[in-house]
């Protein structure tokens, strides 16, 4: 790092209140809500004190449900959902609707230690904190519901997820875990915490999980690169390392180092439904699409088709954060935050789940991926090797302080991130191909006459292959303050605002050779941004890395706003609380790399959150607690993944018809949304040993305005697929409930605590995609499909017995079950219905386990 990247200075202070967690088969603490602290506002409160809609989960409820990977922790909270399209360890989150597209920056930001998460360079989804191996020794974790761009580090327009590792404690203690389970279910987990004096204590973790893949392939060229362990495996290893120096009395220094890595096959969808007899561009997909899907249906529904020997999913990252907190006085706090971090991933994975077999060769004789074709897939570049390489650089500066009557509470500060790329990172893409060696771009695919197309000569390859190189650099900087006054005792107003700076800078090469003809491009997809195309003669063949070099285009984007809040707290009795607040978000513009005009600028998009809430707690013979928060958000300027294509003649200088560009997609901003609903949350305590929470969320989306972008001077591409309006948002939850329970069974102490637990979550149906085919005679549809976007409802059941204290011992027994029905979660849809399918990502069947943990020291 450079020397001007470590002066930063950030102030953070969070606002939030937090509606009660669910209870996850357990209570969300030993105690009611009111026990419960929480750090939203960067500041240690009472959960039921804090006006934000926020979702808690303690360690023992993570344990106890078997969420080894982040992206799990949205099946217990209504209003989180998660995209990993790219597979468990490339998951980023969606809040009440505000989803990322591909290649955007986060609309959640996700935080450990108070520190946002490395980024990652934008060529393919990965970083921003949502991998596997950061969910064990934490004192909790906060889902925070709505814009939080005033205190929070990275402007997002959705949320913050919040991971609170537990800090080095005065007293020597640990313990050692182990699980084991069906799929080959392997872990071990080990903590020790040891105070080498008063003033110097040290935490030490780690954790290692291995798991066969949930999703069955029956192709015959291999799962990937890990062997033989089906899709969807797991394999990780994490380590953490804490230090806490009280250096003086009135100065603690608080470093946290944490190393995480993760291999795996990845994720690949499976084909859903198929229709036969459909034709595209002459060929017949769907007939090919159907001789898969009933190859699969032999073999039950967790059961899919791998074309890439080599399929992967692997991320390496490290991070080292170091707090120092100066009591300066006793109304004065100041805080100075530091942090770096490195993200690496590969990621080599089929988009759509196809497994084309070419005509003359009979399933389970097919040795190469020459002899098998699909609609797309994404791979490593072999110039880099990486399709992800990025480092993170945090500075923060917090400045906290109280007035000494106690009416008054402020925070200022200022903000810093810098983002540099580690090398290059890039992919390479092939679409309608089949590869043998995508490296030398050895793709084709020979079909019978029969299946040959007007103009396709022989061959099923549209000769879409994109190589695709970027170096990318951010610079966040922001300034901020916020402050709460005590009108009166029970009444509170609050005012916060920042002002952001951002800027995106990249150099991206792009190489589209076109294998029928022999001919290659720079820029995306017909030679629009360098060269009109160049003849590759047999003394040239691909790859050729100089041509690379002459394919540069370097662009950057800018972006500012400021961010507020405005809300009045009132409080007419201790444990009730009532508050208002209006808060304006902001997500910055960028740049959509790799997109049809090459580095293709967007902008900002903003949002107006409008917010009620209330929050209650009581004691007495049914103690519990009910949170509450209806709200609307007014979005505009919204960054959208729209499909375009080139359905005009398109000529040269000298008035040759170039070729057809092939459909893509390309981020724009466009029209206006609205975003509302509510979240209600109720824990409650019967009777003794006995605890029940419920949680629902609903939220309606809407598009209100969609405006039609204008294409870069000499884009190929003259026509865009708008959403309709009136549509809702994709992949926005509409309903999902949540109700669980758990009971401890009266024993005496010498036999220790067993408690029984469960949780059902209903998700209700949602649009993922936009439909395809809604009318029979939509261009290009072979008939009418409405609905085929849309992901059905799912019920999942999750069982858990625990016994902790075993016969009095300090051992900890449990025993879990996810999944108990077997229920077909469909994660996401492929909509393909005009080319004979549709395919979509599965979540996990049944699976169950059992853990083993060992306790020692005080």
């Amino acid at each position: 790092m450079k020397l001007h990247h470590r002066r930063i200075l950030l102030a953070a202070t969070a606002l939030g209140g937090f509606a009660a967690a669910p209870a996850m088969g357990q209570s969300v603490a030993q105690g009611s809500a009111n026990d419960i602290i929480v750090t939203a506002q960067r500041i240690e409160q009472r959960l039921q004190d804090v006006p934000i809609s926020v979702t808690v989960f303690n360690q023992d409820q993570i344990d106890n449900n078997a969420v080894s990977n982040i992206k799990d922790l949205a099946q217990y909270t209504p209003g989180l959902q998660v995209n990993n399209r790219y597979g468990a360890d490339s998951t980023n989150f969606s809040i009440r609707g505000f989803t990322q597209e591909q290649r955007t920056t986060a609309t959640v930001g996700v935080y450990f230690a108070d520190v946002v998460a490395p980024r990652g360079s934008g060529a393919s989804f990965g970083g921003d904190g949502a991998g596997p191996g950061a969910l064990f020794d934490l004192q909790n974790v906060q889902v925070l519901k709505g814009p939080q761009g005033t205190l929070f580090g990275r402007n997002s327009t959705g949320g913050a997820v919040l991971l609170v590792p537990k800090k080095p404690t005065d007293v020597l203690e640990g313990y050692v875990e182990g699980t084991a389970g069906d799929y080959d279910l392997l872990g071990v987990q080990a903590v020790l915490n040891i105070p080498l004096a008063d003033t110097f204590k040290v935490r030490l973790g780690g954790e290692h999980k291995e798991r066969d893949g949930y999703l069955r392939n029956i192709g015959n060229l291999g799962d990937g690169r890990y062997g033989s362990k089906g899709m969807g495996n797991l394999d990780y290893w994490t380590f953490r390392a804490s230090v806490v120096a009280d250096l003086t009395p009135d100065l603690e220094n608080y470093t946290v180092a944490t190393y995480t890595k993760s291999k795996s096959n990845g994720t690949i969808p499976k084909i859903l439904d198929a229709y036969a007899g459909v034709l595209s561009s002459g060929i017949p997909f769907g007939d090919m699409a159907d001789a898969q899907y009933q190859r699969e249906a032999a073999y039950g529904p967790w059961t899919v088709s791998n074309r890439l020997p080599d399929s992967q999913s692997t991320i390496e990252q490290w991070q080292i954060i170091n707090k120092l907190t100066w009591q300066a006085s006793d109304n004065i706090t100041v805080k100075n935050i530091l942090s770096y971090g490195e993200f690496r991933g590969k990621t080599n994975l089929d988009l759509f789940g196809t497994y084309f077999l070419r005509p003359d060769v009979p399933y389970g004789t097919e040795t190469s991926g020459s002899q098998v074709t699909g609609f797309a897939f994404t791979h490593i570049n072999p110039y880099t090797r990486l399709t992800n390489a990025q480092s993170t650089f945090v500075g923060e500066l917090q400045v906290q302080g109280v007035s000494d009557s106690g009416r008054l509470n402020w925070q200022v500060g200022a903000y810093s991130e810098i983002s540099d790329p580690l090398g290059k990172s890039g992919v390479q893409t092939a679409t309608f191909s089949a590869c043998n060696d995508i490296d030398a771009y050895d793709c084709s695919f020979q079909i019978l006459p029969d299946y040959i197309a007007p103009g396709v000569n022989g061959y099923f390859s549209f000769g879409s292959i994109n190589g695709q190189l970027s170096k990318t650099k951010f610079e966040d900087y922001a300034v901020y303050g916020q402050a709460s006054y005590d009108i009166t005792d029970q009444l509170k107003f609050t005012a916060g605002l920042r002002y952001t700076w951002d800027k995106q800078t990249t150099d991206v090469q792009q190489l589209r050779p076109r294998l029928a003809q022999g001919i290659y491009f720079c820029g995306s997809p017909i030679g629009v941004s360098n060269t009109s195309g160049t003849t590759v003669t047999a003394t040239t063949p691909f790859p050729i890395s100089t041509i690379y070099n002459g394919c540069h285009d370097i662009q950057s984007k800018k972006s500012k706003a400021p961010t507020w809040l405005v809300g009045l707290d009132y409080k007419p009795m201790e444990d009730l609380l009532i508050y208002a607040k209006w808060t304006r978000g902001y997500r910055q513009g960028g740049l959509s790399i790799f997109s049809p005009d090459t580095t293709q600028p967007y902008d900002k998009e903003k949002v107006d959150t409008y917010e009620l809430g209330l929050k209650a707690s009581w004691r007495g013979v049914v103690p519990g607690s009910f949170n509450i928060s209806g709200f609307y958000n007014d979005f505009t300027n919204q960054q959208l993944l729209l499909g375009v294509q080139d359905l005009l003649p398109n000529y040269d200088e000298d008035g040759n018809l170039l070729p057809v560009a092939p459909p893509s997609a390309s981020i724009v901003n466009s029209g206006s949304s609205t975003l509302q609903g509510f979240e209600a949350e109720l824990n409650l305590r019967p009777f003794d040993g006995m605890r029940l929470g419920v949680a629902y969320g609903y939220l309606k989306t809407k598009i209100k305005e969609l405006v039609a972008p204008t294409f870069a001077p000499g884009s190929p591409y003259d026509t865009v697929t708008l959403p309709n309006v009136g549509d809702p948002i994709p992949n926005a939850q509409p309903h999902k409930l949540t109700v669980s329970a758990a009971y401890t069974l009266p024993l005496p102490e010498s036999v220790g605590d067993i408690t029984l637990g469960g949780t059902w979550i209903y998700t209700g149906k949602f649009r993922s995609v936009a439909d395809g085919c809604p009318t029979a005679t939509t261009p290009g549809c072979p008939f009418a499909n409405p609905g085929a976007g849309m992901v059905p409802s799912s019920n999942v059941l999750n069982l858990n017995l625990n016994w902790n204290n075993v016969g009095g011992m300090p051992v900890d027994a449990a025993l879990f079950v996810t999944n108990v029905t077997k229920e077909v979660v469909i994660l996401n849809i492929n909509e393909n219905t005009a080319r004979g399918f549709r395919s979509g990502l599965l979540g996990e069947p049944r699976m169950w386990g059992v853990r083993l943990k060992y306790r020692f020291g005080q």
